[in-house]
């Protein structure tokens, strides 16, 4: 006898299960990254290992996002034969990720790709469905951040590449993402089929449970070797060196042509968020996951980096930007302005023009984030930072308005590198994918220009010892290529 779901009961779901993937992060991620902090040598490593840990407690006891970047929702559906839903399948998933983006005071990041106009509820989500035997319907809602997601690559490979080329490629890939990506996460591999299906292998990879290896043996040794050679490389967590640059690497395969050997790889931030039901017999059985426990050493070591952190107050003069060094951690405290893309090109295009700016920017410290709404009992929700080389363009002209610190995540290019030494400017990261903690250090937030491009408006925020670590200072040091020089 078939059986039948409406329509509006998978919105329902759905909506639960974005809210519960932005404010629980899975178990195996949890626990993955406790037993990364207890065997990491590195004290910086370990401290933002155990940030991420409180983070991830914090998020789920003030029900606020993990990280502010709540991405572009992918939902991969299983739906049996006999399983008949009485609506519209795609309908349904798009006014629960609606519903659930608007109940979760989650972030609105997705936009027309060629306007740029914000959709404003996150829809619509990608939908990838699958049809199988019987009567049961999986349901996985798996939000993607993009400061991962663009880091992700596809090759085609020629067949005589063989297993040494895919590992070569994979490898490169993380190597050339560095900090970006925000590290440790998992790295997902897809290898065959056609291109747009290794890239969809590649993203149903990371779906994987962290410590489950494919059955196959051959491709759970090869997910085993790359997992060596990557965590070799020293990048470490947010590229600060260390013993863990990604937690898990999980490969799918599929059968190719005789004639090529398709690629890609999907990397996932440590916040691998994602969350599972499953409708059968008539009911919801909910996929939880591990119940997350504090334990470990917690970020106890940050009060020891803290202790030796300079402690800067905002604005800046010049004289203050000009003393910090590469690798100094700060805490700052004061005022500071947000700005992603579009406040960016916003503000460039007002100096182009020769217009007024909404906002004098001598001396100031620009954030690069663009943070989740503020629930009730909140001044701001989630507001880690986002990847600062999509602002490269806009900086060398920022800076020439008299901006002296700049805040994100990530490398900058050597004309940004340049353009800090000759404004005598810095560049800090703060701890990407932390959103949840990084917001306990933010005392008030409001917009000050911009209302009109939603979530990547300018704020002004008054901090009181808002953690960082200096990346580029204005002699061009760079802390990450220090970092990596120790490991030659």
């Amino acid at each position: 006898m078939s059986l039948g779901i409406s329509a509006s009961k998978i919105s329902e779901k759905i909506a639960f299960l974005v809210k519960r993937a932005n404010f629980f992060l899975p178990g195996s991620v949890y626990q993955a990254l406790k037993q990364a902090q207890l065997k990491e040598n590195s004290r910086t490593a370990a401290t933002i290992l155990g940030i991420l840990l409180d983070n991830a407690l914090l998020a789920k006891q003030e029900m606020i996002p993990i990280c502010q970047d709540t991405g572009i929702d992918v939902v991969f559906v299983e739906i049996g034969r006999e399983l008949i839903v009485k609506g519209d399948l795609q309908e349904a998933i798009n006014e629960g990720v609606a519903r659930g983006t608007r109940e979760g005071f989650l972030r609105a990041s997705v936009c027309d790709p060629v306007t740029r106009q914000n959709s404003g509820d996150n829809t619509p989500a990608v939908i990838h469905v699958d049809v199988v035997e019987g009567a049961r319907l999986k349901i996985s809602v798996l939000p993607k951040g993009c400061g991962s997601e663009n880091m992700s690559q596809l090759k085609m490979l020629p067949p005589s590449a063989g297993l040494d080329g895919v590992m070569d490629f994979v490898v490169r890939c993380v190597h050339s993402a560095g900090p970006n990506p925000c590290p440790p996460g998992i790295v997902g591999v897809g290898i065959g089929g056609t291109m747009e299906m290794a890239a969809l292998l590649a993203k149903k990879a990371i779906l994987r449970p962290i410590g489950q290896r494919n059955k196959r043996t051959d491709l759970a040794d090869l997910e085993k070797g790359l997992l060596n050679r990557i965590n070799s490389l020293g990048i470490g967590p947010h590229g600060l060196g260390g013993q863990t640059t990604t937690l898990s690497v999980a490969v799918e395969s599929f059968p190719c042509h005789i004639a090529s050997l398709p690629v890609a790889v999907n990397i996932q931030c440590h916040a691998a968020r994602q969350a599972t039901a499953v409708f059968e017999n008539g009911q919801w059985l909910d996929d939880n996951g591990e119940t997350l426990q504090a334990g470990g050493n917690g970020s106890s070591n940050i009060f020891d980096l803290m202790d030796q952190a300079v402690r800067v107050d905002l604005p800046l003069d010049p004289a203050k930007a000009a003393a910090l060094r590469a690798g100094q951690w700060v805490r700052l405290s004061g005022r500071m302005l947000t700005g992603r893309d579009r406040t960016h090109k916003r503000l460039c295009e007002l100096i182009g023009k020769g217009q007024e700016l909404p906002v004098d920017l001598r001396g100031q410290l620009i954030y690069y984030v663009g943070p989740s709404p503020a629930p009730p009992g909140h001044v701001v929700g989630a507001a880690g930072p986002t990847t600062s080389y999509r602002m490269d363009a806009y900086t060398p002209e920022i800076l020439a308005q008299g901006v002296l610190g700049l805040m994100g995540k990530g490398k900058r290019s050597p004309e940004v590198r340049q353009a800090i030494m000759k404004h005598g400017a810095v560049y800090l990261a703060t701890i990407g994918g932390a959103g949840a903690y990084l917001s306990r250090a933010i005392k008030s937030a409001r917009v000050i220009a911009f209302e009109d491009l939603g979530p990547e408006a300018m704020y002004e925020f008054v901090v009181e010892d808002f953690p960082a670590v200096v990346i580029n200072d204005s002699l061009g040091q760079d802390y990450y290529e220090m970092v990596q020089s120790l490991l030659k």
